[in-house]
């Protein structure tokens, strides 16, 4: 049997997990690390754990699922993107990392929009500036840390760094290089001009590849480490979103929505056009001019997580689904802008807070809950219309934590007019991971991938006019709020 290791190396956690040839998932093992925030707006991580944590997890996935390292043919890596490690020749991080929720570099990404404009750098780059990515964190350490970019040998994203400590190789694929504001969207390069704009050489950056080739065998001392065959192949993995998107078959008439902590919604496109709107996002995707346009709801079941944490004391999220249902059923009007980290795309409204409307005496917990569940719905056809998905899109995959809920997943539907396929595994990404090792290893064909089967479909049902209706008057009342 061939079996294929998936490393999806998260915000706070990394998780091994393995896979058979028809995606099935075998076991998997995960185990957390934390962020340090020193100060406000910066957010570090230890990039040492990630390695010190990859070994362990794999090894106790293994000894899990009872499998021998000798039956892996492939491992490949699913990776939380734009966080930036500089490491020196050793692959030796020179400082935590910077993650991808740390805004410190808010100058910088200021003399960015003044040297190149926001209207330049996103028609080349398929990105706004924004002090999250990697190029004002780059250029934050330049000022402030001048003698760590003197040791640097590379800057690295986390992908880059496992594959690294993996195989000797530092690269990375296009989906992870969208993330840096250095990267030519179009061209599938880096973008020359930037670098030499702001003296950083390409050699300082990692290798570009395409998704799911062969980056070499594992380094001898961690093939005995743990336990792998000498030929065990390492194969170019992709940023997380991405990875999900491609174990769960991403097509021009399929969109995936991932709704865990935060939320995103992908589209598969076969032209860039970045020179258009900038309301969303423009990302490369696994492959050769394919890209995604990928709009983000900053706290999607992190809005139900903390609701339940405030108005359903140790309740569970069943009680939260029935309380729910109850007021569905008599009609509830109480609307939930979950804008509780800030503004979201596609709107962006700068002074958007979370904010419910239409409290009254008779308001109750269960009409909370239903006001979450349909303000991440309305959130999700916002994204959708920003990225014309009207025609040509017929079905949407959604995975994450809201999939648990048939009540939501049916209110997605309800809400989009879309059919609505929910995963049998909860491991999206890593399932991804897991094709792009088969695909390093021979195993799979770009014409014939697997994907992860589904458990079960929701169309749009009765309730398909009342929530036309219902989200009209959202946006109405929105465009009041913020505009």
């Amino acid at each position: 049997m061939a079996v294929y290791l998936a490393i999806d190396l998260g915000t706070t956690g990394c998780r091994s997990i393995l896979f058979d040839g028809s995606l099935r998932q075998i076991a998997d093992s995960y185990q957390e690390y934390g962020l340090f925030t020193p100060r406000d707006g910066w957010v570090e991580q230890d990039a040492k754990l990630w390695w010190k944590l990859t070994l362990e997890t794999a090894k106790r996935v293994m000894e899990k699922a009872g499998i021998s390292g000798n039956e892996i043919r492939g491992i490949s890596v699913s990776s939380q993107g734009i966080t930036l490690v500089p490491v020196d020749e050793s692959l030796t991080p020179l400082c935590n990392a910077l993650s991808w929720l740390d805004v410190r570099a808010s100058e910088e990404a200021r003399q960015l929009e003044r040297d190149l404009g926001f209207r330049w750098m996103f028609t080349m780059t398929g990105k706004p500036i924004d002090p999250a990515y990697f190029l004002p964190k780059v250029l934050w350490l330049k000022k402030h840390e001048p003698e760590i970019c003197q040791r640097t040998w590379k800057y690295l994203m986390p992908m880059d760094f496992l594959i690294g400590k993996l195989t000797g190789r530092c690269v990375t694929d296009h989906s992870m290089a969208s993330g840096t504001l250095l990267y030519d969207i179009k061209n599938a390069t880096w973008c020359g001009e930037i670098l030499e704009k702001y003296g950083i050489s390409e050699e300082q950056l990692p290798e570009l590849s395409w998704s799911g080739k062969a980056v070499g065998k594992v380094l001898p001392q961690v093939a005995r480490e743990l336990g792998l065959r000498e030929d065990c192949i390492v194969g170019v993995g992709a940023q997380d979103q991405k990875s999900a998107a491609l174990g769960v078959g991403l097509t021009e008439g399929v969109m995936t929505i991932s709704l865990g902590t935060s939320g995103a919604i992908s589209r598969y496109w076969t032209e860039a056009k970045t020179q258009g709107d900038t309301r969303v996002g423009w990302c490369g995707y696994v492959f050769p001019r394919t890209w995604v346009t990928e709009g983000v709801i900053n706290t999607a079941a992190a809005t139900l997580r903390w609701l339940r944490d405030v108005m359903f004391p140790g309740a569970d999220y069943e009680v939260m689904n029935q309380e729910a249902r109850a007021a569905q059923e008599r009609g509830s009007t109480l609307f939930c802008y979950p804008y509780l980290n800030g503004p979201s795309s596609p709107d962006n409204y700068p002074d958007s807070q979370g904010c419910f409307y239409g409290v009254h005496l008779g308001t109750g917990r269960g009409d909370f809950a239903l006001a979450v569940m349909e303000g991440v719905a309305f959130q999700v056809r916002i994204l959708l219309e920003a990225m014309d998905a009207g025609t040509g899109v017929h079905t949407l995959v959604l995975f994450g934590g809201a999939s648990k809920s048939p009540l939501w997943c049916q209110i997605i539907a309800d809400v989009t007019g879309k059919k609505i396929r929910v995963l049998e595994t909860a491991e999206a990404a890593g399932a991804g991971a897991a094709v792009l090792a088969g695909m390093a290893a021979g195993d799979f064909l770009v014409n014939a991938l697997p994907c992860v089967a589904c458990s079960q479909e929701y169309a749009p049902g009765e309730l398909l006019g009342a929530y036309e209706e219902k989200y009209q008057e959202y946006r109405r009342l929105e465009y009041k709020l913020w505009r």
